[in-house]
């Protein structure tokens, strides 16, 4: 039996884990990842270099079917000046992805949130992290995930 989408939507809460980098929240009648995945700028001794990526997933339900479907949106800033030149970079997908992504910059000087170090900036993010507790979650309560054209035809 499903859960009704309310009682669904006040559990929410209840899938946000300390010390995860993802955090969900209820938004209307619709459920929200976001993950801040890194923030920081390097100053080397010649260049400054910013980067900023985020992630959100979005969950929107039929309640008519019992379904719920998902769409993904990853940005991504990158930001560089040196004495001869400035570059800037931006980045946009929306629609659904299975990605993993690992980073590690070494030299400078990195400022995050965390404050300002001499340690190197590395980040990973892999989309699955993400869905995996938020599907589970929705398939417990007994929502399905909608299939699309191919997936009604193949069975997936």
């Amino acid at each position: 039996m499903t859960t009704p989408l309310a009682d669904v939507l006040a559990a929410v809460p209840s899938l946000n884990q300390p010390g995860e980098p993802f955090a969900f929240a209820a938004e209307g009648d619709t459920i929200v990842g976001s993950w801040d995945i890194v923030k920081a700028t390097s100053l080397y001794p010649t260049e400054l270099t910013s980067i900023d990526r985020d992630y959100r997933i979005t969950v929107t339900f039929d309640i008519a079917k019992d379904t719920y479907d998902f769409n993904e949106v990853h940005t991504a800033t990158t930001t560089s000046v040196d004495a001869d030149s400035a570059g800037f970079q931006k980045s946009f997908f929306s629609g659904k992805t299975s990605s993993k992504e690992f980073s590690f910059e070494l030299g400078g000087i990195n400022k995050t949130d965390d404050g300002v170090s001499i340690k190197p900036v590395a980040y990973s993010f892999s989309t699955k992290r993400i869905k995996e507790p938020l599907f589970t979650f929705l398939e417990q309560h007994g929502w399905r995930r909608r299939k699309g054209l191919l997936g009604g035809l193949f069975n997936r």
